[in-house]
């Protein structure tokens, strides 16, 4: 379990994370959207306890995190980190031998999977693979919390796909609760469990993908027509050109009717329409 009580984060005057309060209780996938300097990468760092935050509380299964604790139930690697330049095996293998319970044969699968030369030092890799060795040590630790920040930086199309097949199957293997970080929407979609959007270092969604699909609607039509169906309804964003608008909405959709059109939202669309867009009336 993951616990944030007005969480804040400052360097200098500059608020990165500002009063977060947010609990994970439930094991799943979790997908964590941002615009870049959102504030993804701080969140992730602290929770991991590899920062202290200004001021709040984090907690995972009960015990407060800081920069002091050194052993917590949380699997972090930073993207680009050294490893000490070693042969990707020795990687693997020093991974197992520190980390209880390490699913050695897992992480072994994996490298054959993205055809790692196991041979190959860290430094040498490409940028992709380095990502991918890091996910690799990440999701084959015991650890009940699993921290991925941007796991897909460097790949391709075909090895993100194979990538959502190693989170899901990771998840099957051994539930618990992963964050991943992402810019590429739509095609983490179908393999997470729940949502959360973070803009300005402030949590703004979250819920569950079940949830999402549910409750993202567009609705349009003429302006009138529009502003009553939408009246008590949850709006996040609107788009107004003349007599017609297009209202966003994160609810229970209203009754179709002829003067509407009532669209499901995708998720890239929610997204925009939290943080990016703003709408307005003109």
């Amino acid at each position: 379990m993951i616990e944030l009580s007005h969480v804040t984060k400052r360097y200098g005057q500059s608020a990165v994370l500002e009063d977060i309060s947010l609990s994970l209780d439930e094991c799943g996938i979790c997908c964590l959207l941002g615009r870049n300097g959102a504030g993804k990468t701080t969140l992730l760092k602290s929770i991991a306890g590899y920062q202290n935050i200004t001021s709040g509380e984090i907690k995972v299964n009960g015990k407060r995190i800081s920069a002091s604790v050194l052993e917590t139930d949380v699997s972090y690697i930073e993207n680009f980190a050294g490893h000490f330049n070693l042969p990707v095996h020795k990687l693997i293998r020093l991974a197992s031998e520190i980390s209880p319970d390490y699913d050695y044969d897992f992480a072994l699968e994996m490298m054959d999977r993205f055809e790692l030369d196991g041979r190959e030092k860290f430094r040498q890799l490409s940028l992709g693979m380095k990502t991918m060795v890091s996910t690799i040590i990440c999701l084959s630790s015991s650890k009940g919390m699993i921290l991925l920040d941007e796991p897909v930086l460097g790949f391709d199309a075909i090895m993100r796909v194979e990538f959502y097949d190693m989170l899901a199957e990771s998840f099957c293997r051994k539930p618990r609760i992963i964050i991943v970080s992402t810019h590429i929407i739509e095609e983490i979609a179908e393999t997470v469990h729940r949502l959360i959007i973070i803009d300005k270092g402030r949590i703004c969604f979250y819920d569950t993908m079940k949830a999402v699909g549910e409750k993202s609607f567009a609705v349009s039509g003429f302006r009138d027509d529009v502003e009553d169906a939408v009246r008590t309804l949850n709006v996040i964003s609107r788009e107004i050109s003349g007599g017609l608008e297009t209202a966003y909405i994160y609810d229970t959709p209203p009754a179709q009717a002829v003067a509407l059109k009532v669209c499901p939202m995708s998720l890239q669309d929610l997204f925009i329409r939290m943080v990016g867009h703003k709408g307005g009336r003109k």
